[in-house]
């Protein structure tokens, strides 16, 4: 099937998805930290307390999502996705009526549990799972959420800030998100009854229910103990410069619109290869990007270390993007084809998990390395030493992968 008719045929569950990663930018961190000076401000919070405080309230969210993650196996999706919604719509008020630190904690473990969190895990489990052949190209044009978020989003929010209180513009995604967001998502899974009973059917013919496999099993195989630590950089790397991208910018004397201008270029690179690794997975399988595709982030961190000129800063948001949206596509598949799916709810709330707990420290160690008086530069430096020691890790299983490749 080609892409176009692949696309139209199955519009409506793929605007499902869509729609989910759309609205997890409400929980991502690039978006959060562009409050961050207002709280800060509000509540008398320094770069380290504000870090500590968010990364703590996202490794209370990672610790839930262990358990909440797996009961997308168990139950119907259009139950999960609802309660996942008002769950977030719930978060968004909380941020906007509260009236100390301590509150803020509390919305934000909702934000990145139900947003950054579950939503993201809601569309890539469903993608996986109820397709296959077409496994790849229907997870990239998912994952368009996020980079038509992270090239929107920033500049809509210096627009709303400019007339509204950072409390109202909660107040008001909140709103949007129950009265809007979510009759749309039920809306796109009508019918989804029949799809379920396909893949169980399918499920059944090929005997991968009788497998089980729990997050015990994961943890002691070699395969998933080899993947992770490159699957993580994306988020771990990201989420540190995103979250003291005001910080970085000070350093190197640029100006927010700077910064809120070199959005779109992370967004289209995030873009384009998102939509090659999803024709490249379903042509060959992800075996053959899973060695090289975090080379970029390495070299992102080399431009902050070693440039202070303007260019440098849409630069290190393309060559980012190369990685966040290689990745998008690639370890869900990857999961796929080594496990199967029947529990992919199971594999990808113990990666979930992993994920928001090292966008948990990336702030907080970056936070207390700032207070500490470490440079920029020395921190980026840092950073690309660990990305290329996890592409080193993962050839191991990327082998694996092509031998065992159903596309070969």
């Amino acid at each position: 099937m080609n892409t176009f008719t692949f696309l139209l045929e199955n519009r409506r569950f793929l605007a499902f998805g869509l729609a989910c990663t759309l609205a997890s930018n409400f929980g991502q961190t690039f978006f959060i930290a562009l409050f961050g000076d207002h709280i800060r401000a509000d509540y008398n919070l320094s770069h380290g307390e504000f870090a500590g405080l968010y990364g703590g309230a996202t490794l209370v969210s990672a610790a839930i999502i262990l358990w909440a993650g797996r009961q997308i196996d168990k139950v119907d999706l259009r139950y999960f996705a609802s309660t996942v919604l008002i769950g977030l719509a719930l978060s968004c008020a909380i941020l906007a009526i509260a009236p100390g630190p301590w509150i803020i904690a509390l919305g934000f473990v909702g934000l990145r549990l139900f947003g950054q969190g579950l939503l993201r895990h809601t569309a890539m489990v469903s993608m996986a799972r109820y397709f296959e052949a077409a496994r790849g190209r229907a997870m990239s044009f998912v994952g368009l959420g996020y980079p038509i978020a992270e090239s929107i989003f920033p500049t809509a929010l210096v627009i709303l800030l400019s007339s509204f209180t950072w409390q109202q513009t909660w107040a008001g995604f909140a709103v949007y998100i129950a009265l809007l967001h979510l009759p749309l998502l039920l809306w796109l899974l009508k019918g989804h009854g029949v799809r379920h009973a396909k893949l169980e059917q399918y499920l059944k013919d090929t005997k991968e229910d009788t497998v089980p496999l729990s997050q015990r099993d994961l943890l002691k195989d070699w395969r998933f103990q080899t993947i992770v630590p490159a699957a993580l950089m994306g988020p771990f790397i990201m989420t540190g410069v995103f979250f003291h991208q005001l910080a970085i910018a000070s350093s190197k004397g640029w100006t927010i619109e700077l910064l809120a201008a070199s959005f779109p270029v992370f967004a289209a690179s995030t873009v384009i290869t998102s939509l090659i690794t999803g024709w490249m997975v379903d042509r060959k399988g992800p075996g053959y990007i899973l060695p090289v595709f975090v080379l970029p982030l390495a070299f992102a961190l080399i431009v902050i270390a070693v440039f202070d000129q303007t260019w440098s800063a849409p630069l290190y948001h393309g060559l980012g993007g190369l990685s966040v949206g290689a990745s998008t596509v690639l370890i869900s598949a990857a999961w796929a084809e080594t496990y199967g799916v029947r529990y992919l709810g199971v594999i990808r709330s113990l990666t979930t998990s992993l994920t928001v707990v090292s966008t948990a420290l990336a702030p907080v160690l970056a936070g207390e390395l700032l207070d500490m008086g470490t440079s920029i530069s020395s921190i980026a430096w840092g950073g690309s030493v660990i990305v290329l020691l996890t592409a080193l890790l993962v050839q191991a299983p990327a082998r694996t992968l092509r031998t065992n490749s159903k596309h070969n």
